[in-house]
């Protein structure tokens, strides 16, 4: 059965400038592109893989519900006040980080494509 999530695939307008910005802003390790498939390779820390797929058509790895935008996907960190200043740094557009009232801290923000992720640091992970 099901083990894991291999990947993920993102839409972008611009396949140069996403990777470039998925290296530079989230520090993501570049692995290889396809001009031909219009499409890059890009891995976390972790090893989970990140595919950057080049579109014209009006679409986005987000959906909403009632109105209200939803992520489909969703990070894991250990340094979320840190991630927080380097998105401000890079002027993404941002989500103030929330507490779950337990000690678990999320945030939102979006890449230039306005694709929509959600950054979660659990209180049971301990911070480098």
């Amino acid at each position: 059965m099901l083990e894991n999530i291999l990947f993920t695939e993102i839409p972008v307008k611009n396949l140069k400038k996403a990777i470039d910005w998925y290296k530079e802003v989230l520090r993501l390790e570049f692995v290889w592109e396809s001009e031909e498939e219009n499409l890059a390779q890009l891995n976390l820390p972790s090893g989970q893989m990140l595919f950057l797929v080049e579109t014209a058509d009006e679409t986005k790895a987000n959906f909403t519900v009632n109105g209200k935008q939803h992520n489909v996907i969703g990070f894991q960190t250990k340094e979320i006040k840190e991630l927080y200043a380097l998105l401000q740094q890079h002027h993404v557009k941002v989500e103030a980080i929330e507490d779950d009232g337990v000690g678990n801290q999320f945030l939102h923000f979006y890449d230039p494509d306005g694709n929509l992720f959600n950054v979660q640091c659990d209180k049971g992970i301990p911070s480098s």
